[in-house]
């Protein structure tokens, strides 16, 4: 008895060991995934990243095909803010990239696409600035995954979320004001990462990112979520002979057929062949101040601006039809921070992202599509429903 004592004590003893030995810190199981990384062809990634931006909701959903030596991509993605939704679809091989936004493919060069690093999580670069970080990271296991999570708050930890803001910002990243205001007075109020490493290839599979921020004291948040699939299956991705042929520059897309005219909404109802109303009720204070006519191969609209002062305003813009609207922005924009009501009969689409800043959108009863935009405390709910009702 005493023998088989001695002998399960030392089975467990080594057992225990043996699992002693095999146990991995967060740092090591950082450097063993970005070696692994280095050695990676290609993947599959599923992105969803949700921003909110002084009470502006955008979102964004984007399935890529990504190989590494040689470098391309292939991209679908969904934007939407208020408003309208785009959809874009993105080649690159190298330096060569084509864009297909409105319809029309674009031919550009690869790093004019602001935001597009964003997109490829699992690079050196990326997994280096994590491993600057790993002693922040706590790290569990589960379902055959490496889990670690990283909590902060502080201007240390801005760099990695700067993808995140470029990546849905797009090129508004690129004006210098903006840039300046991002990386100089920007906030991080808290952060939480998660990744998920998969034990067998220490490959990320799983990435999530909860951000809250401010900049010159207005909300801004990211919440992002990756997942990876695919890994080292995806052949290189090629640029189809169609798309090039079919595809313009960048100025021939600005230039070509392009109107934009200030005139007399009297000139403009003559030029087109489609109803174009105008507020009959207008607040006190309020007058029309500017009607111009635009045209491009996508679209055309009419826009007006009613005008107080620089706090207030309203504008409304006409579109030929919902068919229209829809072929050349997208869906009209619904979430849950939508409202769907009536106007005139007809049905509307009511977004409040603050006190002072209404959208609206809905079919006029003449077929036109309309939008309808309000900023300034002047004007209310109740106004804007008002000043709807009375378009005509």
């Amino acid at each position: 008895m005493k023998k088989s004592i001695a002998l399960l004590m030392m089975a467990v003893l080594l057992l225990l060991a043996a699992c002693g030995g095999e146990a991995k810190t967060a740092g090591e199981v950082m450097e063993e995934s970005i070696k692994a990384t280095e050695e990676l062809e290609s993947y599959s990634a599923d992105m969803k990243v949700d921003t909110e931006v002084m009470g502006m909701d955008m979102n964004i959903e984007a399935v890529s095909d990504i190989t590494h030596n040689p470098d391309t991509l292939y991209m679908d993605m969904s934007m939407g803010m208020t408003g309208f939704t785009m959809d874009v679809e993105v080649y690159v091989v190298g330096e060569e990239a084509y864009m297909k936004m409105f319809g029309e493919w674009v031919m550009m060069d690869a790093e004019e696409i602001v935001g597009l690093e964003g997109f490829d999580q699992l690079n050196q670069t990326e997994l280096e600035k994590l491993n600057d970080f790993i002693d922040h990271f706590e790290m569990t296991e589960e379902d055959g995954m490496y889990v670690l999570t990283l909590t902060g708050e502080g201007e240390e930890f801005q760099t990695l979320i700067d993808t995140y803001l470029e990546a849905s910002m797009g090129d508004l990243a690129m004006d210098p004001s903006i840039e300046e205001d991002l990386y100089t007075d920007l906030v991080v109020n808290s952060l939480k990462m998660e990744l998920k490493i998969d034990k067998k290839s220490m490959i990320i599979q799983e990435q999530s990112v909860d951000a809250d921020l401010s900049l010159d004291g207005e909300s801004y948040a990211i919440k992002a979520d990756t997942i990876i699939s695919n890994v080292n299956e995806v052949e290189p991705v090629a640029i189809p002979d169609e798309v090039k042929d079919n595809a313009v520059t960048e100025d021939s897309l600005l230039d070509f057929g392009f109107t934009e005219e200030s005139l007399p909404l009297e000139e403009i109802r003559e030029i087109v062949d489609y109803t174009v109303p105008e507020a009959t009720f207008v607040p006190e204070g309020f007058e029309l101040t500017d009607s111009s006519y635009y045209e491009d191969e996508m679209i055309e609209m009419v826009y007006l601006s009613y005008d107080k002062d620089g706090d207030n305003y309203f504008g409304l813009t006409v579109y030929p039809s919902k068919e229209a609207y829809v072929e050349a922005f997208g869906e009209v924009y619904e979430d849950e921070s939508t409202e769907t009501i009536s106007i005139n009969g007809s049905e509307g689409v009511l977004e409040v992202l603050d006190e002072s800043f209404l959208f609206l959108t809905w079919e006029h009863e003449d077929g036109a599509f309309l939008e309808l935009i309000s900023e300034g405390t002047d004007i209310t709910r109740e106004i804007l429903m008002e000043i709807a009702e009375g378009i005509q």
